[in-house]
This record gives C-alpha cells, structure tokens and sequence, in this order.
C-alpha cells in the first residue's frame, strides 16, 4: 500500500461501538477537566453510519453510565422506557409453558433503561463530537500496523471501489494508513484484528472464547401504553437439554416490541437451524401474546461472546488496549456487557489521560489499564460467575444449578474451571448420514422467512467486489456436506450459504456481518474478511 495516504493522530479508536465511544468520551472529559492539552482522538467505524453495525436486548444496567455520563445527559438519552414489571418462563415444548414464581435475583432490572442500543451509540457518538472527538464512518480497518519490535503504532483501512476480481474500477480508492500513539481495539465480538492480536501475541484467556448467535426482530405492535417496560425472558424450548439458549420479550414503547433468540454455538445436532428456531420461539402461547397483531419491520444478528471470566484475554499489547465485547467481557448469566463496555472505556481512558500527561505509551504505562478493569463492579460480576456457562454444555438441570450456587458462594463454587470445548469442536454427524425433515413454522406478518429478515435488515454491499467470505478449501467443503450435511446453510441467519448442485454458492450481498460461520464451521474453513467499508447492515433501531 505504497499508494496509501498517511494520517497521523493521538489516540485511534477501531469500531464506533459504546466501548471505543466511551473511552474517546472519557478521555476527552477527564483532560478538559484536569486543564490538560486535549489529544486528537480518532474514531474509525466500517459501517456506512455510526450505529449501523450495533445489535444488542437491550436493558440496559445504568452502573455503566456512572462516570461517564452526568445526571442531564442520562436523563436525555434516547430510551422510551424504563422496566417496569419483569417475567421468567420455562418453555418445556411447543405449547407448554410455566411462569417461574420469582424472578431471580441476579436478572432482575426493575426500572433500568430498555430500548435501541443503536440509538444511544448515535447519542453517545454525539457527545464524543461534542468533546473534540472525530469520527469517521464507511472505513472499513483491515490491517494493525506494526514497528519492527512488534508494538502496535497504528492501522490501515481497506481499499474501496475493486471489482469482483479485486481489479480497481473507476471509483477506486486507496487505503489509509492511521498512526498513533496508541490504538483502541472496539471491533466488537469475534473482531478480525482483535483476534489476530490475541493470538499474534499470545494472549488467549484460559480457554478458547464461546459464542451464541443472538437473533433479534422488531415488531410493530397495536398501541398499549400499559406493557411500556414489560420485559420477560424464557428458556427451554425450542432449545435442547444441553444447549445453553434463551429468549427476550421486550415492550419499548406503547407501539414496539423487540424479541430476540439466542442459541449457544456449542450444540452438537447440525441440522439445528437458529433462524428456524426464532421462528418456533415466536410461536410458542407464551411468546405469540406478547406480538399478536403485529408485524416485523426490522431484523439483525449477531455472536454474543459467552466464554465468560476464563476467556477474557489479556487486554493489554504493547501499543493496543482491547475493550468491550472484543474481549468477551458479558456477564454470560444475565447476557449483558453494555454496562461493562462503558466501565472498560473509563479504565482505558483513565490509563490513556496518564499517557498523555506523562508523553508515555509505553506497554508498562498502558498495563494499569488491566488492573482497573478488575477493579470494576462489571469484572466482579464476570468473576462471581466465572463457571455458570460450561455446565450449561452437559444439561440445563446442571446448568441452573452450578449457576445457583455461583451466585450464592459469590463465584467461589465450583471451585475449579470447568472444562469447555471450541464451538466447532461440538458438532456431531448426521444421524445415518440423513438430514431429518424440519419442522414447519407458517409465515406470518410476524414470523417472516430468512431473506425478508435480512431485507428488513437493510443489508447492502456492493455486488462488484471481491467476496469476503472466502471457503478455503474446496475438498474440506465436500467433506462437510457429506458428514454434518451443508451446515453452513442453517446456522448462518441471513442465507449467505446454498447447497446448489452438491457444491456451496456464497451469496456475500446477504451477510449481517454476524460471524457465526468463522466461529461454527466444522472444519474452521470459512475465513471472514472485511467488505468494502460502508458495506453490510444499516441498522437504525437495533
């Protein structure tokens, strides 16, 4: 990238998510009130608009907004309601359901903020700007730049306008080369250069990052301003026993309902389809009450990082600082980590404002940003249920146990690490080579098929460019469709993959960038790389 035009700022933040928002906010706000020179801080995001690529419940913890956000600007944020009454379902099978008498301590969220995790992204990106932040949006960074002792001093942006056979057409546009003194890395779960540094610099967790795919639908529903903050989560059906998965019903406003699924990337069957799965949750009794009447008008997906305490990487490299969901900080019990993406941006922007007062950015000055993240009420939540996911893997039974006493010994039994094996790692054969008939789900305003979602999704690349969802080997492929029977084609959830004539068609202009097939693949043969920057979902409500 000789051609590559050379940028030099302070602080570049990667991804224009509530962590790298919350640290560019932080840091900004913590110099201006110490009386210090400001840093030009850069923030660096590959959808077309900030927001765009955010998905998430969401209910929202407000321990995250302490530091960072005043009393005022709380107040105006972009929520349309608070919890006001909270349920716990058991869902055994298609029509049976039982209401847990209590909703347990450790998920309940009485009067915390419910509504788009996108809009308060476009709210918290305002007042970065505000401070002196920059924020630049369809720049998609493919490449850490590195010095010749390995420290990381900067990152490039990809190339745009190339033709499908990476030939630049005449809107072509070289890439960027950004240096800084540091860089924050808030890509997000399962981010491209997130994961290269982890293992580029050995900084794996103690065992290999778990996911689940989380699929998520609004659907418009007949106003009734008594459910506004009616939020309710289930579990069971239609997962199996041993397969960690649950729902969301949240009423946002009189008029708006957000549901969700999520489905742990560690199940065994391959002929378990998550987005059919989403549509069998919808139609359960207990579920259906909550949307009659209405109809979906938007769709996303994403993998939620549910490895817990014991996959959490080191978070420091020698010119990098890792935050949010990139270094799988959610509370796997409850499946939040707004709250903890916001306390890691106030720790990484606490150790960066000392960098900046002391002209050092060296790898022992940002190490203290390791230590206050541990020093967070969001840590210690990681920490106290450090062992509740990996039982979920053997049974639910088992699961809700080891999750009852984590949470009553305050994560101190069990006491060990519980083993976990990699997502892709689960998958079992085809029973007697054949694929089962799938149920049947009836399409319906609120129960769409997977391209209308994906549609309702505002999905959009530029088809003239190189696929970035490459299958790197041809012959591991035929072997997949052969043993697990083309799996690709049910746990992607936007219907990039088609088994066409016993080979797999790759329809890239579908993908929501969720990343379940890099992580799920059997045979780790699908590599994930970036599109065009401004490429992909347009999220406007998520």
């Amino acid at each position: 990238m000789s051609n590559a035009t050379k940028i030099t700022t302070d602080i570049l933040c990667v991804g224009a998510g509530v962590a790298s928002l919350s640290t560019a906010l932080s840091l900004l706000r913590t110099l201006k009130a110490q009386g210090k020179p400001l840093p030009r801080v850069t923030i660096v995001e590959k959808g077309r608009s900030v927001g765009n690529h955010v998905l998430s419940g969401a209910v929202i913890d407000p321990e995250g907004f302490k530091g960072l956000l005043t009393e005022e600007e709380i107040a105006k944020m972009p929520i349309e309601a608070r919890v006001s009454k909270e349920s716990f379902h058991m869902l055994f099978n298609e029509t049976a359901a039982m209401k847990i008498p209590w909703v347990p301590p450790m998920m309940q969220a009485h009067q915390f903020p419910v509504g788009s995790l996108t809009k308060l992204t476009q709210y918290l990106a305002q007042l970065c700007e505000k401070e002196g932040a920059e924020i630049y949006t369809s720049f998609a960074v493919t490449e850490l730049i590195e010095d010749s002792k390995g420290r990381v001093i900067g990152a490039r942006t990809g190339e745009k306008g190339l033709d499908h056979e990476g030939k630049p057409k005449s809107n072509y546009l070289p890439g960027e080369e950004i240096y800084a003194k540091a860089v924050v890395l808030g890509e997000g779960a399962c981010g491209i250069l997130t994961d290269r540094l982890i293992h580029s610099k050995g900084l794996h967790g103690c065992r290999e990052q778990s996911y689940a795919v989380g699929i998520k639908e609004v659907i418009e529903v007949p106003a009734d301003e008594a459910r506004t903050g009616e939020i309710a989560h289930t579990f069971g059906y239609p997962s199996d026993w041993s397969t960690y998965g649950g729902g969301f019903i949240y009423h946002v406003s009189p008029t708006q309902v957000m549901i969700c699924f999520a489905y742990a990337l560690d199940y065994a069957r391959p002929e378990k389809d998550p987005h059919l799965m989403f549509r069998q949750f919808k139609a359960h009794p207990a579920v259906a009450e909550h949307i009659k009447g209405g109809k979906s008008v938007a769709y996303g997906a994403k993998v939620i990082p549910e490895g817990g305490y014991y996959s959490v990487p080191e978070v420091v490299a020698d010119g990098a600082l890792i935050v949010g969901d990139g270094a799988g900080l959610v509370d796997t019990l409850r499946i939040k980590g707004v709250h903890i993406a916001m306390q890691a941006g106030v720790a990484a922007a606490t150790t960066l404002a000392e960098c900046w007062d002391k002209k050092d950015f060296s790898l022992a000055a940002l190490r203290p940003y390791s230590d206050r993240l541990k020093a967070t009420s969001g840590w210690k939540q990681l920490k106290r249920v450090k062992n509740v996911r990996a039982p979920f893997s053997t049974n639910l039974a088992l699961g809700v146990m080891s999750a009852g006493c984590a949470w009553a010994t305050f994560g101190m039994f069990p006491f060990w690490q519980v083993p976990m094996a990699p997502d892709h790692e689960e998958m079992l054969p085809l029973k007697g080579g054949k694929m089962p008939e799938p149920p049947q789900v009836a399409a319906s305003p609120t129960s769409p098929d997977r391209l209308t979602d994906v549609f309702m999704s505002g999905t959009i690349h530029d088809e003239d460019q190189p696929c970035h969802l490459k299958i790197k080997d041809r012959a591991k492929c035929e072997e997949c469709i052969k043993k697990f029977g083309a799996p690709c084609q049910r746990f992607c959830p936007a219907e990039v993959y088609r088994l066409e004539d016993g080979h797999i068609h790759v329809d890239f202009s579908n993908c929501l960038h969720c990343k379940t097939c890099q992580v799920k693949d059997p045979y780790q043969n699908i590599e994930w790389t970036f599109p065009q920057g401004g490429d992909g979902p347009r999220y406007t409500r998520m």
